[in-house]
């Protein structure tokens, strides 16, 4: 197979594990709605309403199944830097698959909240697994100059798996509404892609650098040469990673405690807020809670469960396609800054026709225009970008533990947010406004980029020092600049 070819398919494969990511995410937002659902689990009662009073109880139990899963995610990237490294980034990604499928048979056979609760900590556990694992080895295997496009499939398959979801819920709540069916079938058939995703490991190849770390080094060059479509790059790029790699062994094994050294501490505090920052954007409040805050609108339940989620839904997959182009051609600094911008303006048009709509209904259309504005920004820049930038800006030493500290960042404030979200849009809270907290977060996210976050574009994986500084690791680590050279796998710039 050529290896332009089968180094998409590896980023496919991988991004399968995005797929996953995405349809736990978007099964949900359809499934706290339904009234059978609500029932078995305490915030509905037998007509599928929330009993008068007990608003707050509905919201903190809707918050605490939804967050179960953000929960299990963080502690999933808490421990996969340390799994990925003993067992591969392959067979890591095979532990969350697994754990995926155990997760969503718990759900989907629950008919008490504390065995829903605990499957949704599984399946968030994996997707942990999932969400570090999978960035971080398309980045060990991807060309320098498509790098940026190839880890954004990662984005592009969650945005997938949370249309897919929709669109087969939509379907099974037309055939089973208001059955114990309806949500059992919408969390099981999740099964399905964490299965495919078991099956696609089993044929991704291990990472070259991982290769490299454990001695393996005729895999690692057997690996490169299916991945490097010039067979005078291969020695070259071998060379470079060896090189790498055996000063990481002089040096030892990075730690926890050297991401905040200096020259790997300003690495570590933007590729956390970066992550913090993509949850502040209200990305999970659209997902999670989507069809609650149409309802709120005015909206029919016809609609806020079917039409609306779909096409909110397939706006996502629409808009990662140009920022997967975009990303490698602007740069990473341009789309976050750009993406924070419409983003901002599009929550606080939202907030203004939701107010409208209270007095003028009609207007509410105007208020799902601009969330589909926002989508699109958000899927085509902060959606892609947070996790390509946090894959590619730490050095080999302490790679996987950076990029599972930014992503328990992602998971502790998607956690955050999605537990505050339905108490800030309570009518004697912040109601409507509360689309404000987030145009806000937005505009301080844009300042943020421009003065502190630089480029990272058409920079190899070895050469970040550059940009961020020498770290202060051991005085051994810092050859590894002279030794790195430019070329990393792939084509050479035109």
């Amino acid at each position: 197979m050529h290896p332009n070819i089968y180094k998409w398919l590896i980023a496919f494969a991988a991004g399968m594990g995005g797929l996953c990511f995405g349809y736990e995410q978007g099964v949900i937002g359809q499934v706290l709605p339904m009234s059978d659902f609500g029932h078995t689990f305490g915030y509905f009662d037998a007509k599928g309403n929330v009993p008068p009073g007990n608003e707050n109880q509905a919201a903190d139990l809707q918050a605490w199944i939804t967050t179960a899963f953000t929960i299990g995610c963080f502690f999933g990237a808490m421990g996969s830097s340390r799994v990925a490294d003993i067992i591969s980034r392959r067979y890591a990604i095979l532990v969350g698959a697994t754990l995926f499928v155990i997760g969503g048979i718990l759900q989907a056979t629950s008919l008490v909240l504390a065995q829903l609760i605990v499957g949704r900590a599984i399946s968030g556990i994996s997707i942990g697994f999932a969400s570090m694992t999978v960035p971080l080895y398309i980045s060990e295997v991807s060309p320098t100059q498509i790098r940026g496009a190839m880890i954004a499939v990662y984005q592009l398959m969650i945005t997938l798996g949370i249309f897919i979801a929709t669109a087969v819920n939509s379907g099974v709540i037309l055939a089973y509404r208001n059955t114990q069916l309806e949500w059992k079938l919408a969390l099981g058939i999740q099964v399905i892609p964490g299965a495919i995703l078991g099956g696609l490991v089993m044929i991704l190849p291990y990472s070259p650098r991982w290769l490299m770390m454990n001695k393996r080094d005729e895999e690692a060059r057997v690996v490169l040469a299916k991945v490097i479509a010039e067979p005078e790059l291969i020695e070259k790029e071998f060379n470079h990673i060896k090189d790498s790699v055996m000063l990481e062994e002089k040096i030892g094994q990075g730690s926890w405690a050297e991401l905040f050294g200096k020259g790997v501490r300003n690495r570590a505090i933007i590729g956390y807020l970066i992550q913090f920052f993509q949850q502040w954007t209200g990305v999970n409040v659209i997902l999670y809670y989507g069809p609650t805050l149409f309802k709120g609108i005015g909206f029919p339940e016809e609609q806020t469960s079917i039409g609306l989620p779909l096409a909110n839904t397939a706006f996502f997959v629409v808009g990662t396609l140009p920022g997967m182009y975009w990303i490698d051609r602007y740069g990473r600094k341009k789309l976050l800054i750009y993406g924070a911008l419409v983003m901002a303006i599009s929550h606080i048009l939202v907030c203004i026709f939701v107010g409208q709509a209270r007095v003028n209904p009609a207007l509410g259309w105007g208020a799902i225009i601009f969330v589909y504005t926002y989508i699109i920004g958000f899927a085509a820049t902060w959606g892609p970008v947070a996790w390509v930038y946090q894959s590619e800006i730490f050095p080999l030493r302490v790679r996987a533990r950076g990029t599972g500290l930014c992503t328990m960042s992602n998971w502790m404030w998607n956690a955050v947010v999605g537990n505050t979200a339905l108490r800030f849009f309570e009518k004697n809270v912040l109601d409507y406004y509360a689309y404000l907290v987030y145009g806000v977060a937005c505009i301080i996210m844009l300042v943020f980029v421009h003065f502190f976050v630089p480029e990272t574009m058409n920079k190899s994986l070895e050469d970040m020092d550059e940009i961020f500084g020498k770290p202060d690791l051991p005085t051994e680590h810092n050859m590894e600049v002279a030794l790195a050279k430019e070329v990393e796998v792939g084509e050479p710039k035109a």
